[in-house]
């Protein structure tokens, strides 16, 4: 957590400016570009909880690659795995390997709606293979999600993420671009809104193909689902005979070895997983009923199509496996869920004791500060109004203070296993000091 003097940081400057000539924005994604916040930055090593820039500048790590590392950065036995698979080749392209049958079996023992799984490499591509797979299995087009709710980049359900107060309700695409079909046969609806449901399934129940979510919203912060909504979701599901779709690409392995559908005990038609399945290594899976699956493993000229060249390589495979193994074996989750509860309280007092209008929303290893709002968020319509520019300026003086979050005021701060006591010490202390500044 030690920094060099700003005038110092000339190399992460150099680069970013470089960078620009060659790359949109600088970076890989609009996002990333969004984390230079108070100034460009280049880094090049990360170990534990720690981020090192080019200028030898150190920061304690809340962002975490937007989730991914669970276990902290270069994690010896993860990293060690995904060694000894690369010496037996990186990918094979063809039959099957022991890897892809080991980190299968994992997820259909940790995951209980899951009987059989494909593999990818990201949380999009996953969203999108269940898709096709539930328009597949009713033979219609139309699926529902929800306002806040992020499933992946494609057309599919690029919609209404982060709708404008005049664009609530209605079918907000976030990309130009995007395909105008794709964006009229995906519906929108509040969370957390069983009514909204309902009407949808009496108007388009004959035309939907399936309901995607993030159990718990994590893409706006964190909306944690009342119990029967996620209930009534079910219910109108099965009753429909229309796939129910999680997305547990944040929450599978960050909150839980068996995911929000075990901690909530609704058990989804089709799961996909990604990000903390392999602690940053580039691994995801969509999982789920052997009926729906089965419908993907033909021969290309029938049935579903889930393709891709680097699908189940074996560094990403072996570090998936090493990964659930570790967090089963040594309780990872209840060890950041404790510490998490740790964070949010300690700067619940702080807004309080500083007078600071604003809430601290979260839920087990995921936490983030709103300001200028209050309540418990419910829908992504409860988020709107927070304080955008307030919160710009606390993950500055945060990130002056050796903090690195994304200043993205909607996004969220993520925790590890290798995040402690003198990191939780350290951080309240300097969000003590930026409060009472700001």
């Amino acid at each position: 957590m030690t920094q060099k003097s700003t005038s110092d940081a000339t190399e992460s400057e150099r680069i970013v400016n470089r960078a620009r000539n060659v790359i949109p924005g600088g970076a890989q994604t609009g996002l990333r570009a969004q984390a230079y916040g108070t100034g460009e930055i280049a880094f090049e090593r990360a170990k534990d909880a720690t981020l090192t820039t080019v200028d030898g500048d150190e920061y304690t790590d809340y962002h975490l690659g937007f989730g991914p590392i669970i276990l902290g950065h270069a994690y010896d036995s993860v990293d060690d795995a995904a060694r000894r698979a690369i010496d037996g080749g990186v990918l094979y392209g063809a039959g099957t390997a022991p890897l892809e049958v080991e980190v299968a079996e994992r997820l259909v023992e940790q995951l209980p709606s899951v009987e059989q799984v494909n593999f990818c490499n990201s949380g999009s591509e996953a969203t999108y293979h269940a898709i096709r797979l539930a328009r597949a299995a009713t033979g219609n087009e139309k699926i529902l999600k929800f306002e806040g709710c992020y499933h992946g980049w494609h057309d599919y359900v690029d919609v209404s993420v982060y709708p404008p107060e005049d664009g609530l309700g209605e079918q907000y695409p976030e990309s130009e671009g995007m395909l105008s079909s794709a964006v009229e046969n995906t519906l929108v609806v509040p969370f957390n809104d069983s009514k909204a449901v309902e009407d949808v399934f009496r108007d388009h129940g004959d035309d939907l193909a399936g309901v995607i979510l993030e159990p718990v919203p994590h893409s706006v912060g964190c909306i944690l689902p009342r119990r029967e909504f996620l209930q009534t979701l079910r219910e109108l599901t099965e009753e429909a005979d229309v796939p129910l779709i999680f997305d547990e690409v944040i929450s599978g392995f960050r909150h839980s070895p068996n995911g929000a559908q075990g901690e909530f005990g609704v058990k989804p038609d089709l799961t996909c997983v990604a990000k903390a399945l392999g602690n940053g290594y580039p691994v995801a899976a969509v999982g789920g009923r052997e009926e729906l699956l089965s419908q993907a493993g033909g021969d290309n000229k029938s049935g579903v199509v889930i393709s891709g060249t680097y699908s189940g390589n074996l560094p990403g495979l072996a570090a998936a496996r090493e990964t659930i193994d570790t967090i089963v074996e040594e309780d990872v989750q209840s060890y950041v869920t404790d510490l998490g509860d740790d964070y949010r309280a300690g700067l619940r007092d702080l807004l309080a004791d500083r007078g600071v209008p604003g809430r601290v929303v979260g839920h087990r290893s995921i936490f983030s500060i709103q300001f200028g709002v209050t309540g418990e968020p419910e829908s992504y319509e409860d988020i709107l109004g927070l304080d955008e520019e307030k919160f710009r300026e606390f993950a500055g003086g945060m990130r002056e203070r050796g903090h690195f979050f994304t200043p993205n005021p909607y996004k969220r701060h993520h925790l590890s296993f290798a995040h402690g006591e003198e990191h939780l010490e350290c951080y309240l202390d300097d969000a003590d000091d930026v409060l009472a500044n700001l």
